[in-house]
């Protein structure tokens, strides 16, 4: 309503102008246009990573959003393979020195065994769209684990983890309203054979 009423004003004054320039007599003096004023736009609001987080975890350093998901093999014994997922974040601002990696290009939010690498995981991870756990939703080639259940389960307790039951592509992905980093994926495949 406000730019209407600008545009409005604006227009109306440069209409006194015009009349003023051809020759309509008036003795007031010319006054320039009041600027008309484009509101900012208001940004969408992107999830704080960390928002929300369960009572009493923290992580200080913040680490920066994901690089990509890393999944690789955890326990391997014959017809039932279970896939294990970790976020890997960029060095920025230092943070994998800061964190104690060294300055390495990227690393895990933090090293095995620190207090707060699972509370820093959730921060870049999200939660998983199928099971509302914290960590990533599984996909079993384009559909979710929780959808094909005789090719893929999510593991009872630990939700960065998956039981493969079959061969095939299996991927874990950053919740999709997270933040990516530049270069960055929201996913990391594995391909059981």
């Amino acid at each position: 309503m406000r730019q209407r009423r600008l545009l409005l004003i604006g227009a109306w004054t440069g209409f006194g102008l015009a009349l003023s320039y051809c020759g309509s007599g008036s003795s007031s003096p010319t006054t320039n246009p009041a600027p008309i004023v484009s509101p900012t736009p208001t940004p969408v609001p992107t999830p704080t990573p960390g928002s929300g987080l369960p009572p009493g975890m923290t992580c200080n350093p913040t680490p920066p959003p994901i690089l990509r998901m890393h999944v690789k093999i955890h326990i391997d014994s014959g017809g039932r393979t279970v896939l294990d997922s970790k976020p890997q974040v960029p060095n920025i601002d230092h943070y994998c020195d800061r964190v104690g990696f060294g300055d390495w290009k990227f690393c895990d939010t933090r090293p095995e065994g620190d207090a707060q690498r699972v509370a820093c995981d959730y921060m870049v991870t999200g939660k998983a769209e199928d099971t509302g756990r914290w960590g990533p939703t599984w996909f079993y080639g384009n559909d979710l684990c929780s959808a094909a259940p005789d090719k893929c389960a999510n593991h009872q307790t630990e939700q960065f983890m998956v039981v493969a039951k079959a061969a095939g592509t299996f991927e874990a992905c950053a919740a999709e309203s997270w933040p990516v980093a530049p270069d960055g994926a929201r996913c990391g495949a594995f391909e059981v054979k």
